[in-house]
Formats: C-alpha cells, sequence, structure tokens
C-alpha cells in the first residue's frame, strides 16, 4: 500500500499478509459483512470505517470489492471488481476466497497480477496464492515481462517473491493476431523460470521457431528480460561477404564487470583465413568516461604478420572548471581500418585537449598528431606533431569605451624527416592585443571603429631558407559602417537589407617566414569582414583594403527564411600575399555569393559561390538537408578550382549523398555514395534496407569501393544482421503489426 505525502514508508512489513490483516481488522471492528472500500458503503449497525482505518494504519493491506461476506466454516470471500493490494503486488479478480486455516487465497479470473512497477504482469484463469501474493500457483497464465516479452503456460508457479516459473511455455515479443496464433519468432521450451532479481529469463529444453518451422534446439538459454538495460551475453551476430576476406561472421560477447565497467569481445572469422578478435572496454568514473579499443588479426592481406589497431577516447571534468578529452589511434598498416570497415577515414589524428570556456575568458592546451591513410602522402614530410596553447580573454576598456581583447598564442610543430626543408620545423609565439567601439548614427547608421597591434615571434629549424629567429609587428586599424533596412512585406512578412563597408590598413614589419599552418585559407560569410582570412599568425594580411558587401533577408510569417550575400575584397594594390589562382589572390578577390533557404519543415539549403571577374567558377559549394516524417535526405556538391599552391593539381568536383526514406511502417530503405564528377566516376557507394517491426529487426547492407583505400584496389561488402526485440535487453520497436479484421 502506497504510503501517504510526506511519510516514510517503514523498511519491514508487518505481520500477516494481505487478507488475514484485514480479516482480523474487521472482526475488531465488529465487521463481518460488506465492505466496499472507496464509496463508504458498510452493512447497517456496521461502523463502515473501522476495517478501512485498521487496513490503512497497519500499513499492510487494502481490498476494494463490490461485496465482501464470510462463509461456513469462517473463510472471506469477496465478490466484484476485486482488488487487493499489498506491498509491491496488485491483484484483480472477479472473486477471491481466502481460508484462515491455510492462509491461501483463491481467486477465480479473469484475474490480473501486476507488480507496482508494471515490469511484471500475469493474466490467469484462476490462482492459487499465499496471503502475501508472493508464491502459488496460476493457471492458464500469460506473463507479460517488461511490457514487451510475453509468455504463455498452462501452468506458472510463483514462489519466494522472486522466481515464476513456467511449464511447458511458449516466449515471443510478437503481436499475436486472432487468424494466426504463430508469432513471427516464438521459442519453446519445456520450462522457463524468471529470476525477478537478477532480471534474468532461463529457457530449459528451448526450441528456437521462425513462423512456426523449428530452427534450432538449445539445451539451455539464459537471456536478461526486457528491464535488463546491461547483462553479460552474446549480443547480435552480424553475417558479411568481403571480396577481399570472402564470407564472415561477427559474434558479439558483452561482458558486465560492474556497475560502472564492461567489456565486449568480439571475435571475427572468415572463410578466407582472417582470424580477427575485436574489442571494447568502456568505465564511467564519477568525473567522466573512458573507452578503449582495437582489434588484432592475421589474414592472407599482408601474410606473415599480425596487422591491428588501437584506440582511446576519454572526457573528464577537471578542478577549476577545466575539461580534459583525449582521442588517440594508433594503427600498424595504413590499409587495415579499410579493409576491417573499421573506419573511413583518410587521416588518423590523436590530440589530447584541456580546456575552459567561460562567458569572456577562453583557456585551451592542446597536443596532436596526425598520420595520412592516403597512399600518395609521404608522413615523414608532413607536420605532423603539434602543440598548441591560447588563452583569450575579453573585457570593457575604461575610458575609450568599446570592447577589448587580449590573446596569447603559441604553436610547435615538426616533421619526422631530418631532410633540410623538407623537415622543417616551426615554433611560435604570438600576442595580439585588439579594441572595438560601436555607435548608432543618425538615420541608424551602425558604425565601428577598431584596432588590433599583434606581435608573431618564430623559430625555424632544419630549413636553410629562412632566418632561425623572426619576430614580426602587425599594426592594424579599422572603420565599419552598416546601415540596415527594414520593410514589412505582404502578409507580414520582413524583409532586412543590410550593406556593410568596412576598411581596414595593416603593415607587418620584418621578413618573410615559411607558411606552414595557413596554406589554404577559407573565404566565406564568417570572415569576409574580419582582419585576416589567414587562420594562424604565421601570416598576416597586409595592406590598405576595404571589405564590402550587402546581405538580404526575408522571414515570413510561416516560419521559413531566405537570405542573400555578396561581396568582395578590394585593395589598393596587389601585395601578392595570396596565390594568382586563390579567390583571395589579386587586388581584387573573387565574388563571394551565398544564398541559404530555412524552411518552415526541415528543409535547408545553403550555396557558396566564388566567381572570378568574368563570373568563371572558382569554387561551388552546394549542401541540400531535409528531414521529413518519412525519412532524411543530406547531399551536397563541390567544385573547387586547381591551384598548386595548395598542392591541388587538378580540379576537383564531388557529389555526395545519404539518404533514408520509409518505404511503409515496416521497411525503410538507404543509399549514400561520393561519385567524382570530374573524372566521371563512382567513388564509393553504398546501398541498405531495414525490416523493422514490434519484435523483429532485420538489416541487409551492400557497399562498393572504388579504389579509396585498403588492400584490394575495389572491393564489395555484404553485411547481415538480424535482432529479435524484447529480448536479451533489446528494446521492442514500434509500430506493432495491424491484425487483419
Amino acid at each position: 500500500m502506497t504510503a501517504p505525502a510526506g511519510q516514510v514508508r517503514p523498511a519491514h512489513r508487518p505481520p500477516g499478509g494481505v487478507v488475514p490483516n484485514l480479516w482480523r481488522g474487521l472482526r475488531r471492528a465488529g465487521a463481518v459483512s460488506v465492505l466496499a472500500l472507496g464509496l463508504g458503503v458498510v452493512a447497517p449497525g456496521v461502523p463502515g470505517g473501522a476495517g478501512l482505518a485498521y487496513a490503512q494504519a497497519s500499513g499492510a493491506a487494502a481490498l476494494v470489492a463490490d461485496r465482501v461476506f464470510v462463509s461456513q466454516p469462517g473463510r472471506l470471500i469477496a465478490e466484484g471488481n476485486v482488488e487487493v493490494i499489498f506491498d509491491d503486488w496488485r491483484l484483480s479478480a472477479h472473486r477471491i476466497t481466502f481460508d484462515p486455516d491455510s492462509d491461501r487465497i483463491e481467486a477465480v479470473g479473469p484475474l490480473l497480477l501486476r507488480a507496482a512497477d508494471g515490469n511484471t504482469v500475469v493474466l490467469a484463469d484462476a490462482a492459487e496464492l499465499d496471503r502475501d501474493l508472493r508464491s502459488g500457483l496460476i493457471r492458464s497464465a500469460r506473463v507479460v515481462l517488461g511490457q514487451q516479452m510475453q509468455v504463455a503456460s498452462g501452468e506458472v508457479v510463483r514462489s519466494q517473491g522472486r522466481y515464476t516459473e513456467m511449464r511447458g511455455a511458449i516466449a515471443s515479443s510478437c503481436e499475436i493476431c486472432a487468424e494466426s496464433q504463430t508469432p513471427l519468432w516464438e521459442i519453446r521450451a519445456r520450462r522457463v523460470v524468471h529470476d525477478e532479481l537478477e532480471r534474468q529469463i532461463h529457457f530449459q529444453g528451448a526450441q528456437f521457431r521462425v513462423a512456426g518451422v523449428p530452427l534450432a534446439y538449445l539445451p539451455h538459454l539464459r537471456v536478461p528480460d526486457p528491464t535488463q538495460d546491461r547483462a553479460t551475453g552474446v549480443l547480435r551476430p552480424d553475417f558479411s561477404f568481403d571480396t577481399a576476406l570472402g564470407y564472415g561472421l561477427r559474434l558479439p560477447y558483452f561482458i558486465v564487470i560492474d556497475d560502472h565497467r564492461d567489456l565486449t569481445v568480439t571475435p571475427f572469422l572468415t572463410t578466407r583465413r582472417s582470424r580477427t578478435v575485436a574489442l571494447r572496454y568502456r568505465h564511467a568514473y564519477a568525473s567522466g568516461t573512458l573507452e578503449l579499443d582495437g582489434a588484432i588479426s592475421r589474414d592472407t592481406l599482408v601474410p606473415g604478420r599480425m596487422r591491428y589497431f588501437g584506440r582511446a577516447e576519454g572526457n573528464f571534468a577537471l578542478a577549476g572548471d577545466y575539461r580534459l578529452r583525449f582521442s588517440g589511434i594508433a594503427v600498424r598498416d595504413d590499409a587495415y581500418l579499410a579493409d576491417y570497415a573499421f573506419s573511413n577515414a583518410r587521416r588518423l589524428t590523436s590530440d589530447a585537449v584541456i580546456e575552459r570556456v567561460r562567458r569572456d575568458d577562453w583557456r585551451r592546451v592542446e597536443a596532436l598528431h596526425f598520420h595520412s591513410l592516403r597512399p600518395g602522402d609521404d608522413n615523414a614530410i608532413l607536420p605532423a606533431q603539434v602543440l598548441r596553447g591560447d588563452w583569450e580573454r575579453r573585457f570593457d576598456v575604461p575610458g575609450l569605451g568599446g570592447r577589448g581583447l587580449v590573446r596569447f598564442e603559441g604553436q610547435a610543430h615538426r616533421r619526422p624527416s631530418d631532410v633540410d626543408i623538407l623537415g622543417r620545423d616551426v615554433a611560435r609565439l604570438s600576442a595580439l592585443a585588439d579594441w572595438r567601439r560601436d555607435a548608432v548614427l543618425p538615420s541608424g547608421v551602425l558604425a565601428a571603429a577598431g584596432g588590433r597591434v599583434a606581435v608573431d615571434h618564430l623559430r625555424v629549424g632544419q630549413d636553410s631558407t629562412f632566418p632561425d629567429r623572426v619576430t614580426r609587428v602587425t599594426p592594424a586599424v579599422m572603420a565599419e559602417l552598416r546601415w540596415p533596412w527594414l520593410r514589412a512585406g505582404a502578409g507580414g512578412a520582413t524583409h532586412v537589407i543590410e550593406p556593410v563597408a568596412q576598411v581596414i590598413w595593416s603593415r607587418p614589419s620584418g621578413p618573410e617566414v615559411p607558411n606552414d599552418s595557413a596554406r589554404m585559407p577559407e573565404f566565406d560569410e564568417g570572415n569576409l569582414f574580419s582582419y585576416d582570412r589567414f587562420p594562424s599568425g604565421e601570416k598576416r594580411e597586409r595592406g590598405l583594403r576595404a571589405n564590402v558587401g550587402a546581405t538580404w533577408t526575408r522571414h515570413d510569417p510561416a516560419g521559413w527564411s531566405t537570405s542573400i550575400a555578396l561581396g568582395r575584397v578590394l585593395r589598393q594594390r596587389d601585395p601578392a600575399q595570396f596565390p594568382t589562382a586563390s579567390a583571395l589572390g589579386g587586388a581584387r578577390s573573387d565574388w563571394l555569393a551565398a544564398v541559404r533557404f530555412e524552411g518552415a519543415h526541415g528543409l535547408s539549403l545553403t550555396n557558396r559561390m566564388l566567381l572570378g571577374d568574368g563570373l568563371h567558377l572558382s569554387r561551388n559549394d552546394l549542401q541540400l538537408d531535409w528531414t521529413w516524417s518519412g525519412g532524411t535526405l543530406s547531399t551536397s556538391v563541390l567544385h573547387i578550382r586547381a591551384d598548386a599552391a595548395e598542392d591541388r593539381a587538378e580540379t576537383t568536383s564531388e557529389w555526395r549523398m545519404d539518404a533514408g526514406v520509409a518505404l511503409d511502417e515496416f521497411w525503410t530503405a538507404r543509399v549514400d555514395w561520393r561519385y567524382d564528377l570530374a573524372d566521371s566516376r563512382m567513388a564509393r557507394t553504398g546501398l541498405g534496407i531495414e525490416y523493422r517491426n514490434e519484435c523483429l529487426a532485420v538489416d541487409l547492407s551492400v557497399s562498393r569501393n572504388f579504389g579509396e583505400g585498403g588492400s584490394v584496389a575495389r572491393s564489395t561488402n555484404v553485411g547481415l544482421s538480424v535482432a529479435l526485440l524484447g529480448i536479451g535487453g533489446s528494446p521492442a520497436g514500434p509500430p506493432a503489426r495491424r491484425c487483419a479484421r
């Protein structure tokens, strides 16, 4: 019986059970006739509230029924909409009889016995239970576990308030229709025992059937019940076919170490003599999480040696609002991850970051290691090891007004090679002070003025073409005008037009330094109106220049919006700091044009173009995303002109797409591809289809690699996975199949 609000429920149970305590209460109250709790109806001359008051005060039980009377020889009988509530259990029946001599309850159904948490429900025709509903015999019963899995049995025995034993049972989480009593899948067993304390289901003499056809016989089978989140056992197997590895089977085994640690061991065997074991270890701490995973293989693709990879990821909260994040990965050979579909990455990045972010203060220290998997890259001459630190603080400037910013950066990178020039190593320390003040002029014109000073000190090693030490100072001043126009259009739409003109002058002092970190400067809406398009202090823009542009935005009351941005950079003269082929090269940059549409129903479209004076397209980036009730679509088209300064000898043009569409309430189709438009060839493609109902999920996928990586230039992979939902801790999936009428 639930304790009233504000009261603490006793930790012990009073002596006696459901009906005995109630029976004694009725006798003490002098009532042996009718008790209708909640309705206040009692027999004439009986103090009707006495029995209820005693039951509530005892904390033991409550009885609700249309009629309650005593028959010979002293049996208590309740009839009509009977409900007995005791502890964490509730029994509903048409009629119950309590025998005080045997302390047994006989219930006649249809009856319903359910736990307070709803995870165990028993429907039956009749039952004989002890006085506290914890043990007894239930006939013609159906047990529902976790509102997902059903076990039907002619006889159910409950014992010790913990075990539910079912004999000659049929278990399934599938919907069973009247016209077809055969579920999609079922487990028939001679004996089934549900352990409520351990939340495990034990099958003895089990037979697994699909559509009524026996497929496997298991002398003993143990699975977690549907309420179990983590339990040691076999996970869903995956079947696959790969042109390089042959037919394969992955059989993960999950091991619960304790409440905050677990280990997954996944053997992978193929018909082409590949033997692989993958491991994943997870550890949850009070301050964060740690995950370690990896695999080791021996195969015929790289004969004569072991192949392996290892990875570690962690995220921890430190003192003083700092956070530590790290991710590290190492491989034995570059093709291993692609061969076994562990990853499609073309570059491996390991890093460790300590960071703190506050409203006006940002601090970050990061160590990185890069390893390229591209066939044409030489990792010996790539800046593989990087150490970087940043501190940035914003503040109000007294006297001058406006906002100030100070920033300190430190970065060092090295190449493994010891060859002069090819093995160049660079270390840099930078300090930057920035000030900006905004004002509103007449007619709504927004004006801003600002300035900054950047100091960069660099040390260069293993490159005789540059000085060993270089110090540069770069002062800059800025003036900006914006004039936003607002207009209310027809139908409540709002139009905003904002022309912007920004003039900047800067002049770095000191000799040229090597440019390793800023070789591919971006040009987009985010940095059109900025001091620098270079991403690091190794290069700073110089000269007198004007950043000009305008934006138009329309907000519709229906929830969608459209915006267009247009702009470019105009320089007094060409400082030759950007390559001629670059969009930022020359005295005048390319035109930047960007269009964005945000729909009210999950549709988003963005297109960014860079156009030369002759409207020659140097770069175009189109991105479309659409999410609706029946699926998702994400596609992009990228076109970049060749630029030798960015190590891009040929024009790149690529189309990517990733889509998933629900064909009906059960079937979902997926497709993804990468298509090289410049070479008119497919780079990678994949197809998949999934069937999912309330008790079964089947996923079939096919992917084709057209020479992106791996030991085999072109490979095809076919994967198949089958999951029984509602069993073994796998949640049931909606929707349920509809039965025909």
